[in-house]
């Protein structure tokens, strides 16, 4: 069976960190390679690891936030500098791929500039979108659901559809959280047994993200995004989570870590 890992780029919040990067992870399953996210500096850390920029297959985006996305126009820099030539699939909610590449043309990164294309492709809730033999289903959070409600009338060109994933392939199944508005987000990836879940703490309350997750079919819990308070008690906090869900379950990551399963 191919390897199957993670390596988190960046494990922060939305905040700024001086100790911790913004969210990216990089995914490598059935002899393929995938960065889901693309906080900064993603693309100093791929370079730090020796990554080669033309061997990643696909960029998954689950929403427009900084944080998830501010890397990316570097990344792009990155890849062209770097001399990549394969096409690159961009998977991201469906309205932002438009102002996506307006932002890249304002960095003055023109499609015909570029020696690789960029193939834009749109997600929305239930998408299945396929790398290789790796497949990701995309399945909305409600972490926007507070901007929808306040500010989709004003700016109704904007989407406001975050995604959590369901990646499978090489016999594993993986869910990535993205970033969720309540905990109960995480039930379709929980639908049947789960080798990894990588989800965030930064949008819900520790106790009861673990409560949730005590008896939910998953061999092992990745816990990212620790937002300022969960890191300012990191060792309560750890110490409940390993005690909710087991000390070998929880897994309480940090920016280069990599996780074989």
């Amino acid at each position: 069976m191919s390897k199957a890992r993670i390596t988190f780029l960046g494990t922060s919040d939305g905040l700024p960190s001086a100790d911790r990067h913004h969210a990216s992870l990089l995914l490598e399953l059935g002899g393929r390679v995938i960065l889901l996210d693309c906080g900064e500096p993603c693309s100093h850390t791929l370079k730090r690891m020796g990554v080669d920029f033309d061997g990643i297959g696909a960029v998954f985006l689950t929403h427009m936030h900084s944080d998830h996305v501010g890397g990316f126009p570097m990344l792009v820099q990155s890849m062209w500098l770097e001399r990549r030539t394969r096409p690159l699939p961009v998977w991201l909610p469906r309205r932002a791929i438009a102002p996506l590449r307006h932002w890249l043309h304002a960095c003055y990164l023109y499609e015909p500039v570029l020696p690789f294309r960029l193939q834009w492709r749109p997600l929305a809730n239930g998408t299945v979108a396929r790398c290789g033999p790796v497949r990701v289903r995309a399945c909305r959070t409600s972490h926007l659901d507070p901007a929808r409600a306040a500010f989709a009338k004003r700016h109704p060109e904007i989407g406001f559809d975050p995604f959590c994933f369901l990646i499978e392939g090489a016999g594993k199944r993986i869910g990535y959280s993205g970033d969720i508005g309540r905990v109960e987000d995480l039930r379709l990836l929980l639908a049947r047994p789960l080798d990894l879940l990588v989800t965030e703490l930064a949008h819900c309350a520790p106790g009861a993200m673990f409560e949730f997750l005590r008896d939910a079919p998953v061999k092992r819990v990745a816990l990212t995004h620790l937002c300022r308070d969960a890191r300012s008690r990191f060792a309560e906090v750890r110490r409940l989570g390993r005690r909710t869900l087991g000390a070998g379950r929880a897994v309480f990551v940090d920016d280069g870590d990599r996780l074989d399963f």
